[in-house]
């Protein structure tokens, strides 16, 4: 409507242009000296450079600082749905935790975990013993600071199918057989090592970088968690470094340590990279850090 206006006096300019330029030059003179100069000289201006009125390069004013008033207001009518947000995160947490913290979902000790799987297919078979008679795994089991489980095996059958990296992601092809683990004591640090299928890829041949972060996140909150308070947390944030692709059919080992406590938060560093053969060195394929902080609900 304002672009329509504008054109209709840039028309009505042109026309007192033109109906002047058609008169003599003594009419002309005498319009120019005549009160009504001004409003000829603004027409004609008009009409000369109509892109100066239409579209000016000038910066607009600043708008007027809010009052404290008005910023008052404005942060009180958002603030329901931050209050919403905070109680559900809260509700969520709390929910969890109950349910991790009851006496049967986690239903074997950590020694009653390296007994409850054997392995069956013959490709199980051959990643189990690969990982249990690997150098690594013999040397983490002559340091007595670190404990070995099977932490997917410690979690009660009827919870197990629902857990997505003991049930959806577990079995041939995917995560062959579960991850064996070895948790310094007092939540120092942590090595893992598995084996991750065909059945993983985001693209062929190479492991989706989103079941990576699955990885890092459960290993990092397991290295975490004896560091806190009362032995539980959630991931309150997680960053994700990719270095090189990870390929399918190949074993990997995760590690994990924390770096710093502080009453009800830990936060922790940790990496995947390759299971090195004899006189290889490991290659880094991605990197985490992660800040775990304890609910606190676990106080009660």
């Amino acid at each position: 409507m304002f672009i329509a206006r504008g054109l209709r006096s840039a028309a009505a300019a042109a026309a007192v242009r033109s109906n002047i330029a058609s008169s003599s030059p003594a009419v002309y003179k005498r319009l120019l000296q005549s009160p009504a100069s001004s409003s000829f000289r603004r027409a004609a201006s008009t009409h000369a450079s109509p892109s100066r009125r239409l579209y000016s390069t000038e910066s607009p004013s600043p708008s007027p600082t809010r009052t404290f008033s008005q910023r008052f207001q404005r942060s009180f009518y958002f603030a329901p749905a931050t209050w919403v947000g905070f109680i559900l995160a809260s509700t969520i947490a709390g929910a969890a935790y109950v349910i991790m913290s009851t006496s049967d979902f986690i239903a074997y000790t950590d020694e009653e975990s390296l007994q409850n799987f054997t392995p069956t297919a013959p490709k199980q078979i051959e990643v189990e013993e690969y990982i249990k008679n690997h150098p690594l795994a013999q040397s983490l089991r002559s340091k007595p600071e670190f404990t070995e489980s099977r932490p997917t095996l410690k979690v009660n059958e009827q919870y197990r199918n629902a857990s997505l990296t003991s049930g959806v992601l577990a079995g041939p092809g995917r995560i062959e057989v579960p991850p064996y683990v070895w948790t310094e004591e007092g939540g120092k640090s942590l090595v893992s090592i598995l084996y991750l299928g065909q059945e993983l890829c985001g693209y062929p041949g190479l492991i989706h970088g989103g079941l990576l972060a699955t990885l890092l996140d459960e290993g990092l909150a397991r290295c975490a968690f004896p560091a806190l308070p009362n032995k539980i947390g959630m991931t309150a944030n997680l960053t994700i470094n990719y270095r090189k692709p990870s390929p399918a059919e190949s074993f990997v080992v995760l590690r994990a340590k924390t770096v710093k406590v502080e009453g009800r938060k830990a936060w922790v560093e940790g990496h995947i990279e390759t299971l090195p053969k004899d006189g290889e060195e490991p290659v880094v394929l991605v990197e985490a850090s992660a800040l775990m902080v304890e609910p606190k609900q676990a106080k009660v």
